[in-house]
């Protein structure tokens, strides 16, 4: 099974897409096999969710793997609001993937004309210390021990909009709580041991480096984030790209870093 890229940094910030430029992979490429796609001088510029950074980052390197021929500049990855705001003030902007549905609707209320589809989906898990020596069993438990420290995502990205309906489903509340504006901050809060657990897509406890077990909370199958992506451009190696993360190759990545395929 292919090993996903990890150590990857997080970007955020329009001025970021304003100068991207050079290539997501190392130049060391096998051959192309199978269909490949010419190149027309546009490279690609990709935005994605956090919890897409491994996945996407593999799925760059082997659809560059397959057309040489076609540049992509640097991923930029970050909280979904973030990235539609990029989208709304002027970012060039050629794929976009986000981490739910209703974090595209300003793109709309904006007039950027899209065509999402859902691509994948994820469902919240609590990520605790390995040994889990808190002793915790459930979302009960962060919601009743004050003792306990939590780390969460903002109500404003799609990680904690899906944090707060589930938490809404078994009548609980968690106050007190670290919030931050992605998932993958909410991981580093876990994987750096500054926190006694933290809600975070089951995907990221798939590709995180830190000592970390997964609990699976109570309802969480109720609550699926459902990630649609679209071209944002006329770049036809941006249109050859979602049909590639969309492939059989592509979705095989996507399962592999924890994302189930609708």
């Amino acid at each position: 099974m292919k090993r996903l890229r990890t150590g990857l940094a997080v970007l955020s910030g329009v001025a970021l897409l304003f100068g991207a430029s050079g290539c997501a992979s190392n130049g060391n490429e096998p051959d192309a096999t199978g269909d490949t796609t010419e190149s027309n001088g546009e490279a690609i510029n990709i935005l994605a969710a956090a919890s897409l950074t491994q996945a996407f980052e593999t799925i760059i390197e082997d659809f560059q793997a397959e057309n040489p021929g076609v540049e992509i500049n640097p991923l930029v990855t970050g909280g979904s609001q973030a990235l539609v705001q990029q989208v709304i003030e002027g970012a060039p902007v050629d794929v976009l993937a986000l981490a739910s549905e209703p974090s595209a609707e300003p793109l709309a209320e904006a007039g950027v004309e899209t065509d999402f589809s859902v691509f994948a989906e994820n469902t919240l898990v609590i990520a605790v210390q390995a040994g889990n020596p808190k002793n915790i069993t459930g979302l009960a438990d962060l919601a009743n021990n004050p003792d306990l420290t939590v780390a969460i995502c903002a109500v404003e990205v799609p990680c904690g909009s899906a944090t707060q309906k589930l938490l809404k489903l078994n009548d609980l509340e968690i106050t007190g709580a670290t919030e931050e504006t992605s998932v993958s901050a909410v991981l580093a809060k876990a994987e750096l041991d500054e926190v006694d657990a933290a809600i975070v897509y089951h995907s990221d406890l798939v590709t995180s480096s830190g000592d970390l077990e997964e609990i699976t909370p109570e309802k969480a199958d109720e609550v699926v984030n459902r990630y649609p992506i679209t071209v944002l451009s006329d770049n036809p190696n941006a249109a050859a790209f979602v049909e590639y993360v969309r492939s059989e190759a592509g979705t095989a990545v996507l399962e592999e870093a924890g994302l189930i395929i609708p």
